[in-house]
């Protein structure tokens, strides 16, 4: 009974749908990033962070956290900034402002400004003090972070590729965990990008984690095929697939729901500078929950259609003949009158000769064959 009622669903059947709304999701997010590009933090972009420290404890709660960092926020709107300033209260007495800013001197002088204009609204506030990171540092910042999620994405594709050699094709495996993490990359830089939320060392570390989460669910799904694979022999593997993957689909369901609420909870009760986080981490779990299940291994089999049919293609055509030198490019020899051989009266009478139509026909058994004579043997 199992059996029938995951016989209901074939999500390998509409595999070119499910790829369909992936590539398209893909390309709205590449749009995004070509047409809007990223909103870098100080730790790509470079600027200044300032920390300012309050007497006593301002904000206990979060609700009195989100109150402070607007009210600081309606503050320097005032001031001529040459960006938008990210607030953040810390323990509850400290105010950190980051600002994005070019040079150093620039720096000291907005630090001037932004204290004043602390003051007039909080007398007793102090400067804990300022902290300039230079462009060149950021785009350090920037290869080391590109280099590391490049350097992870392909450990974890040589990890599938051992992994998963059954059927000789361990490298379709890893091809489709690949295009599932291509798939999660891109709709969370895609909607980075359009939502123009900060990029900062932050959201590295949540694209890292979308990808472990992603490779993760995808590694669960891969051991059942090879598990039901050495137990249901008689199966096609398109059944098998299908099978397996509406065998771990509650699983991987369930743990991305209870993953995405305690996000929720997050969004709602969390601090101005947790949210994008928190935000980024739910788009990321939720296309990679799409990706493992309606992507991954219907790639893995509609890639292994594509290779036997290849396979047999190549079994069926004709291997071409190629014929001798001496029939390709024929040798024309003069000869004599003299030279010209004769052929010999048993080998003109064994060929057949031509019909009108041109082509040679075999002897029958009715057309007579001249044969050579028998010399009689003396005793």
């Amino acid at each position: 009974m199992r059996m029938q009622a995951t016989e209901r669903f074939d999500i390998v059947g509409k595999t070119r749908l499910w790829l369909g709304i992936a590539l398209a999701v893909m390309i709205f997010g590449l749009v995004g990033l070509f047409a809007r590009g990223f909103n870098l933090g100080l730790d790509f972009a470079g600027g200044a962070m300032y920390q300012f420290r309050f007497p006593e404890k301002v904000a206990t709660n979060v609700r009195q956290e989100v109150q402070i960092a607007s009210d600081v926020r309606n503050l320097l709107r005032r001031l001529d900034l040459p960006s938008q300033p990210v607030i953040q209260i810390a323990e509850g007495d400290t105010l950190l402002i980051r600002l994005k800013i070019q040079s150093e001197r620039e720096s000291e002088r907005f630090r001037k400004e932004i204290f004043e204009a602390l003051r007039q609204k909080y007398p007793k506030i102090e400067e804990a003090g300022a902290e300039f990171i230079g462009s060149v540092v950021g785009g350090e910042l920037t290869k080391a972070a590109i280099e590391a999620t490049i350097i992870g994405l392909l450990l974890v594709s040589l990890f599938i590729w051992f992994r998963y050699q059954i059927l000789g094709a361990g490298w379709l495996f890893s091809l489709g965990a690949l295009v599932a993490l291509a798939h999660d990359v891109l709709v969370l830089v895609g909607f980075t990008a359009w939502s123009q939320i900060e990029v900062n060392s932050a959201f590295i570390a949540a694209l890292l984690t979308v990808a472990g989460y992603s490779v993760q669910d995808t590694v669960v799904i891969y051991d059942r095929i090879r598990e039901n694979l050495k137990v249901r022999r008689g199966w096609s593997l398109e059944k098998i697939i299908n099978f397996s993957l509406l065998e771990t689909m509650p699983r991987s369901i369930n743990t991305s729901l209870t993953t995405a609420l305690a996000l929720w909870a997050i969004l709602l009760v969390g601090g101005v500078a947790v949210k994008p986080l928190a935000f980024s981490l739910f788009i990321g779990i939720t296309a990679g929950t799409y990706s493992s299940i309606f992507i991954a291994a219907p790639f893995v089999l509609m890639m292994q259609k594509w290779w036997e049919a290849r396979q047999a293609q190549r079994r069926r055509e004709p291997v071409p003949v190629r014929r001798p030198i001496a029939e390709q490019r024929p040798i024309l020899k003069l000869t004599t009158p003299s030279e010209t051989p004769t052929p010999e009266p048993e080998e003109t009478a064994e060929k057949p000769a031509p019909s009108p139509t041109g082509s040679i026909l075999r002897p029958s058994s009715t057309t007579p064959v001249r044969r050579k004579p028998r010399k009689k043997r003396r005793h």
